[in-house]
């Protein structure tokens, strides 16, 4: 009856551990990144009544044992992945997949599942217990060295994304194919004729004008007024006469084309006043005779007959210079009389001094595609002194798509020109920042800007199991674990970290209900072996009597 009562023993105090571990498992339901734990049985020593042995007709006997009652095998943790509940809280984060967070409690390295991490006052990214999280800080580049040293993750509220001068200008957009300057034009109104109304040629004489009523002597004049293309004024006056100026139509031409910025010429017996400038002009003309002329002829006023217009569109940037300032450039796009040729200057709108590349002309194939880029001076590049004490700025323009945004082309359609990108950049704060899949920190500056400050560190162990848990959802290695492997989410580790979420507890509340039962059950049948074996002891005690 001993063994009996040992045995039932045994199975209490086990199934009483049984418990013990739902009690556990029930209680941490709620806990972020909890792993439920499942406990298994084994026989316990067996004692040998009878050995095995051979009968008399050689056949075998096999030995008697009677067991001694039952110990726990082994708890076991649960590893399996918990479902990840949103937060909205951008530093909890969720592990989708393999792999732990990597701790350090200023003593030891730990491991964890539950991602309910802040930063501190410090700017340590830590978790609940202050075990600070631990990865690999960036350089000024956002580049996490391959040889970096592991540690804490630190978020400093003051870090700054430094000033970069501009070095590259994209430029693109199309040039209308269909757009052609128009020089200003300006006609008689009236045809100098001969006798029998014939137009007059650039050789006639002027008193052999039908319009000359009476003929003009020596002396007699033609005043000349109007503004040229820019607006600024013009006067002259022709004087009639063989040693002077000159008697006939060609002579008065000539007279008009020296005192304009202009071509003129006699078409059809009529005078044309041609700009040698294309584009918008103030250009105006009129002839009156003399005062105190002798003879009379009649003048014609001149009409527009052909408004100046000149193809062009403009666009801008903002440039930084190696202080971090901002300059404004503006790139005007002018078409040239040449076939598929546009002029382009380049501007500054503050007080820097340019001194190489602002102008050229660029030329585009019969497919529209840009063929040719000419600078004025030879130069390839803009070179200016931003006048602030930066130093000077020596600009790339790309026409040519070399930095990856679209080329200018030149095809029908309306010109609309712009500049997609320019690799400077001014000084920006901190002001916000986000954590990737990969666990990497992306800062985000008041410049604009954003770049990696650091990444998480993501730990594979070999064998979970064999964890050591130290409190606060935290584990620790054992002998049974291995090595662990520290690396990156997504290259080195399959899995993903997402950002506003947490693990939930992976305990499944209608599987511990059972286990539940079934613990009470096994208790309550072990206790009945104790007291029936105490029974059966009762009734041996009573013999004697």
């Amino acid at each position: 009856m001993m063994r009996a009562l040992f045995s039932g023993v045994s199975g209490l105090a086990n199934n009483q551990l049984k418990m013990d571990v739902i009690a556990n498992n029930i209680a941490n339901i709620n806990t972020i990144g909890f792993k439920t734990s499942r406990i298994s049985f084994s026989e316990e020593l067996s004692q040998l009544i009878g050995s095995a042995q051979q009968n008399t007709s050689g056949g075998m006997q096999n030995a008697v044992m009677v067991g001694l009652g039952v110990r726990t095998g082994s708890i076991e943790r649960d590893f399996s992945q918990g479902i990840l509940q949103a937060t909205g809280k951008n530093t909890d984060l969720g592990i989708a997949g393999d792999g732990f967070f990597v701790l350090n409690d200023g003593l030891r390295q730990l491991f964890t599942r539950a991602g309910n991490f802040h930063f501190d006052g410090n700017g340590r990214l830590v978790a609940a217990n202050g075990s600070t999280i631990q990865g690999w800080t960036a350089d000024q580049n956002g580049e996490v060295p391959q040889t970096a040293p592991l540690g804490n993750i630190v978020v400093d509220s003051t870090l700054l994304s430094p000033a970069i001068a501009t070095r590259n200008i994209s430029i693109g957009g199309n040039l209308d194919a269909t757009a052609d300057p128009v020089q200003e034009q300006w006609t008689a109104s009236r045809t100098f004729t001969t006798t029998g109304g014939v137009s007059a040629l650039a050789t006639t004489e002027l008193n052999a004008l039908e319009q000359t009523t009476t003929p003009l002597v020596a002396g007699d004049t033609i005043e000349i007024a109007g503004t040229n293309f820019d607006g600024t004024p013009v006067t002259a006056t022709f004087t009639y006469g063989a040693g002077n100026d000159g008697t006939t139509i060609q002579d008065l031409m000539n007279i008009l084309d020296a005192a304009f910025t202009s071509t003129v010429a006699l078409n059809n017996g009529k005078i044309e006043l041609t700009d040698i400038n294309f584009g918008e002009s103030q250009t105006t003309i009129t002839l009156s005779e003399g005062t105190s002329n002798t003879g009379s002829i009649t003048l014609p006023g001149f009409i527009n007959t052909a408004t100046g217009f000149e193809p062009k569109t403009s666009t801008s940037i903002e440039v930084f210079d190696s202080l971090g300032a901002k300059h404004t450039l503006n790139v005007t796009f002018t078409k040239t009389p040449n076939t598929r040729e546009w002029s382009f200057e380049i501007k500054l709108t503050g007080d820097e001094v340019i001194t190489e590349g602002s102008t050229g002309t660029i030329a585009f194939a019969s497919d529209g595609s840009l063929e040719t880029i000419t600078y004025s001076n030879g130069e390839s590049l803009l070179l200016f002194d931003p006048n602030n004490g930066a130093a000077v700025m020596s600009v790339n323009l790309d026409f040519e798509n070399q930095t990856g945004f679209s080329s200018i082309t030149q095809f029908a359609g309306v010109s609309s020109v712009l500049l997609p990108f320019q690799d400077g950049q001014s000084q920006g704060h901190l002001s916000s920042f986000a954590i990737d899949t990969s666990g990497k920190i992306l800062g985000t500056f008041t410049n604009g800007r954003s770049r990696v400050i650091a990444q998480l560190a993501i730990a594979k162990i070999n064998n979970p199991e064999g964890l050591l848990p130290v409190g606060d959802n935290t584990y620790m290695s054992s002998a049974s674990t291995g090595l662990p492997f520290i690396g990156k989410a997504g290259e080195d580790i399959s899995a993903s970290i997402l950002s506003g979420t947490v693990e939930a507890s992976n305990v499944d509340l209608a599987a511990e209900f059972v286990e539940m039962i079934i613990a009470q059950r096994a208790f309550q049948a072990n206790s009945r072996v104790i007291t029936v074996s105490d029974q059966i002891l009762s009734e041996v005690t009573q013999l004697k009597r």
